[in-house]
């Protein structure tokens, strides 16, 4: 899903009223990239706390908050002209601090240490990720789509012979992304590209618009430009010598589960889809179940996310609905007030950080912000069914178990009823046990543990996803 920029909203509590370390990092992980972030906490001459934020590679040294106070085991800290989340606990011994930092409403896990002046941040080594030299054939290439005249760069792999392969082309999830869909060190689509090389398959894989080689604007885009990206690389790749154009299939992860039916639906060069973590129910409901799970994952109680999702549904609605961002700012103050008069204040402040009134506002402009981008009104808009009733090709759909960020119980029993109300004839459920959204095996299973896994993909489902094509493809 979606990939987060650092600082928003910043809130922070405390397992004691003071510590005795005033300076804190640790690592965020955003669009891909670990950002270290420093929390330094400073008391005045009236004992007055404040705190300050360094963000290194940002350049970014002494970042005042505009409110640093205590409440109780609880330190609210607010960064008002960015409208800012970060809640934290810090462990009995005093030398972690656990919590998570978040984006107009939901939350991402962010763990805290006692500063040390030069730290080297370990690299968790991925062994899955390929390395040169490759038993196979790969082409690194730009070319320029016929339709939408933008030029994508692109990696083909295919084996050292001379027949015609099946391909995969791969389509990345939410958020600009490149070839690899590189995400907290892993290269998730350099993984499956050497996996299914090595096994007799060619694979392409694209930079997202505006990342890498290629060109166009990403944040004017939605999933159904998307969609005529990947069309662009179909008709491209059908007439490489290398491809056997009667066996072209598309495997989406995540919102590329979302793009890759929308092509199958309308194009005839598709001969299969997998869908890996893909969306299979109402965007709105799916993102209000993201939520909870989230919420739940850095320790909410289940009374104040069960007091927060109506408020999170309806602002979802409202502002999705109003006409203009004028008019959304509004309707989801009004929608804010009401909730907020008349919900338990301690738990207002739990999943809102709000409380005064006063504060609403600062709550409601990111939240706004976060769903007025032409992609964003696009994809929370959208409902999978209608267009997977109308995939007649075969259908693998994959999830985890695990997964917080598309839950799969519910996501796997839409995709198979839609695929039932269409009359698909050829399609595989499957769910993977104790697995995550990258299909990890996973521990804590929220997404601030994806970096610190060794593993990209889990070898088993690979496996199941070549069983699935070669049966298929006999």
């Amino acid at each position: 899903m979606k990939k987060y920029v650092i600082l928003f909203l910043c809130i922070a509590s405390f397992a004691t009223a003071q510590t005795p370390i005033k300076k804190w990092s640790g690592l965020i992980n955003g669009g891909g990239q670990r950002i270290e972030i420093i929390l330094n906490l400073q008391q005045d001459s009236t004992n007055t706390l404040k705190s300050f934020w360094d963000i290194p590679i940002q350049k970014t040294k002494g970042l005042p908050s505009t409110k640093t106070e205590w409440d109780g085991d609880l330190l609210t800290i607010e960064i008002k002209q960015l409208g800012v989340t970060f809640t934290g606990r810090v462990t009995p011994d005093g030398q972690k601090m656990e919590g998570a930092w978040g984006q107009a409403g939901s939350r991402f896990p962010l763990i805290l240490e006692p500063y040390v002046e030069g730290k080297i941040w370990p690299v968790i080594v991925k062994p899955q990720t390929p390395k040169v030299p490759f038993p196979y054939v790969s082409e690194d290439f730009v070319y320029q789509g016929v339709k939408t005249k933008l030029k994508y760069g692109a990696t083909l792999t295919y084996p050292k012979d001379t027949l015609r392969h099946p391909l995969l082309i791969l389509i990345s999830g939410s958020g600009a992304q490149d070839r690899d869909e590189t995400l907290f060190d892993h290269k998730p689509f350099a993984v499956i590209a050497d996996y299914f090389t090595k096994n007799g398959f060619a694979v392409m894989r694209v930079d997202d618009r505006s990342i890498g080689k290629s060109n166009g604007i990403y944040a004017a885009s939605t999933s159904a430009d998307f969609a005529l990206d990947v069309e662009e690389h179909l008709n491209y790749a059908k007439k490489l010598p290398q491809i056997d154009s009667t066996k072209m299939g598309l495997v989406g992860h995540s919102e590329g589960g979302l793009i890759a039916p929308m092509v199958a639906a309308r194009n005839a060069s598709v001969s299969f889809i997998v869908l890996m973590a893909a969306p299979g129910v109402d965007i709105t409901e799916l993102m209000a179940s993201q939520n909870e799970l989230v919420l739940k994952s850095v320790g909410i109680s289940k009374e104040a996310i069960q007091a927060y999702l109506p408020l999170y549904r309806q602002l979802m609605l409202e502002i999705k609905a109003a006409p203009t961002k004028y008019e959304a700012i509004e309707k989801a103050t009004i929608v804010v007030q009401n909730w907020y008069a008349n919900t338990d204040k301690a738990l207002v402040k739990l999943t809102t950080n709000l409380s005064s009134e006063s504060q609403i506002k600062t709550f409601v402009l990111p939240f706004v912000d976060a769903l007025s981008s032409k992609w964003s009104k696009y994809f929370v808009s959208y409902r999978p069914a209608p267009v997977l009733e109308k995939v007649a090709v075969p259908v693998l759909a994959m999830n985890g178990a695990n997964d917080i960020q598309v839950p799969a119980e519910m996501n796997l029993n839409g995709i198979k009823e839609a695929l039932k109300a269409g009359k698909n004839k050829n399609f595989t459920i499957r769910g993977f046990a104790g697995m995550n959204h990258l299909f990890q095996k996973c521990k804590i299973c929220n997404v601030g543990e994806y970096g610190h896994l060794e593993t990209t993909i889990e070898p088993e489902v690979l496996d199941f996803m070549k069983e699935w094509l070669e049966k298929l493809l006999k």
